[in-house]
């Protein structure tokens, strides 16, 4: 019995001999792995890669910024407005370069990943890559820090400026509401009042007829706007006018100082006088009342006149289908919308102008036949869905703008076949699937109770294609280019 105690005790102690033994080897093993990866580290020199190189500028910037902002933090009394407002000149082009050091750093960053160009022990390899992720990382982390220093340091500037204005505007208006006050309480009211009672009464008369613009024509509405657009003018100046007389802060003040101190002003001083601030009030609120209606029969009017151009460019586009025929007559069926817009753009300049627009539909107005003459479309017609076509800035029509008003476009909401023939059953094309955008070239035609467009996809695909099956099943709809 002794003798098996025994050999169990030894065989206790082996075991947990071994176990110190794997635990040395592993702790051996950790620092031997640690050592090698503080080695490979080292041997990186980190501080050669353009992106910390970067972002060590952007740092050295703005700490030069941040040290000359330093005269900005705290209250500014005693500091002698001069120098802090020649100082805020010299912080701004200062601040730019920190702005533009930073953006160049999120690039070189971005652009520069570091990188391993070292020889690294296979078994530290995996270790070294998320090292130089987390350095990445903590350079991306940086500029987002640099960014919120640098918007401290201007909020500093703008907290300085804002104050020292807040300061002189209250010392401006101690100084002039009494001097205004007495002169107000000499204005004969009724007197000033007249001529701006005058012409808001003119203004709200104009507007009473536009009640029912809903069922007026688009010239009246038009021509009922410009003579309110003028009146309204004249309305609000003439309540400015009546506001100086009142309350005469322009007077006082030269033209330098900021608006909100002459609202902030004639605020104070008007409300020494509860009547006057309740006048001014009521005028306001009935030129107020003018502009909703005005703002109104402007959008009636943009309404009427979208519903006017949705109509021409409904005819413009059968003129484009009568322009397709007769090239697919001369065997230029199918012609690519890009081939079109170099049609139109005659002198080549990549934008199709007013006369170019014009001189090619007065040609296609040469194709049209007896019963094609609802097509026919006037030059002042054609002229403004040219204007609308515009994009801002621009003078003719890019070809993307072309596109947009000239060329019909469907997109696939069903998938289903598009075929060589128009009727069907015919040789299939492909098959076209939903979201797919196409260009219509000619259509729609009607057979066995099915609408049909004949389009080309984007990958240059071209046949016939359902938009409503017999059942009434729509497979595609009509799509407009942003």
């Amino acid at each position: 019995m002794q003798t098996v105690n025994e050999s169990g005790t030894l065989r206790k102690e082996a075991g947990e001999s071994l176990e110190k033994v794997r635990a040395a080897t592993t702790e051996a093993k950790a620092l031997a792995k640690k050592e090698m990866l503080k080695a490979a580290k080292a041997k990186l020199q980190l501080e050669d890669d353009p992106g910390e190189m970067a972002v060590a500028k952007a740092r050295q910037l703005l700490e030069v910024v941040e040290e000359k902002a330093e005269p900005f933090i705290g209250i500014p009394k005693g500091k002698d407005e001069g120098e802090m407002q020649w100082l805020a000149k010299e912080l701004e082009p200062m601040i730019e370069g920190v702005d533009e050091a930073i953006e160049s750093a999120k690039s070189e960053v971005v652009s520069h990943p570091l990188k391993m160009e070292i020889e690294i022990e296979e078994e530290i390899k995996e270790d070294i890559k998320e090292y130089l992720k987390d350095e990445a990382k903590k350079l991306q982390m940086s500029l987002g820090q640099f960014s919120r220093r640098t918007q401290r340091v201007r909020n500093l500037v703008a907290n300085y400026q804002k104050d020292l204005q807040d300061a002189k505007s209250k010392e401006l208006i101690a100084e002039l509401k009494p001097q205004i006050v007495e002169q107000v309480k000499a204005v004969n009211v009724d007197d000033a009042a007249a001529e701006v009672t005058t012409l808001i009464k003119e203004a709200e008369v104009l507007s009473e007829k536009v009640r029912i613009m809903g069922s007026m024509s688009m010239e009246d509405l038009q021509v009922a706007a410009k003579e309110i657009d003028a009146k309204v003018a004249e309305a609000a100046d003439g309540l400015e006018g009546f506001q100086q007389q009142i309350c005469p802060v322009e007077d006082h003040i030269t033209e330098d100082v900021d608006e909100k101190v002459k609202q902030t002003l004639r605020k104070h001083i008007l409300g020494e006088f509860k009547g006057l601030r309740q006048k001014v009030d009521f005028f306001q609120n009935r030129v107020k009342r003018v502009k909703g209606i005005l703002d109104k029969c402007h959008s009636q009017i943009r309404q009427k006149d979208g519903l006017r151009l949705k109509g021409v460019r409904t005819k413009v586009l059968g003129l484009m289908d009568v322009f397709r025929e007769d090239q697919a007559g001369k065997g230029l069926e199918g012609l690519p919308s890009k081939d079109i817009f170099g049609m139109l753009d005659r002198d080549k300049d990549g934008l199709i102008g007013k006369e170019e627009f014009l001189f090619f539909f007065d040609d296609v107005a040469q194709l049209l036949e007896e019963n094609q003459e609802s097509l026919r479309t006037s030059t002042e017609d054609l002229e403004k869905l040219f204007d609308f076509g515009l994009r801002d800035g621009h003078e003719g029509l890019s070809f993307e703008a072309f596109e947009r008003l000239l060329i019909r476009f469907v997109q696939v909401v069903r998938p289903t076949v598009m075929t060589q023939q128009l009727t069907l059953p015919g040789e299939a094309v492909r098959e076209v699937k939903p979201n797919e955008i196409l260009e219509v070239l000619a259509g729609p035609q009607v057979t066995a109770k099915m609408k049909r467009v004949y389009c080309r996809s984007k990958d240059g695909a071209i046949g016939w294609v359902t938009v409503i099956g017999n059942v009434g099943s729509f497979f595609v709809k009509d799509f407009q280019p942003e």
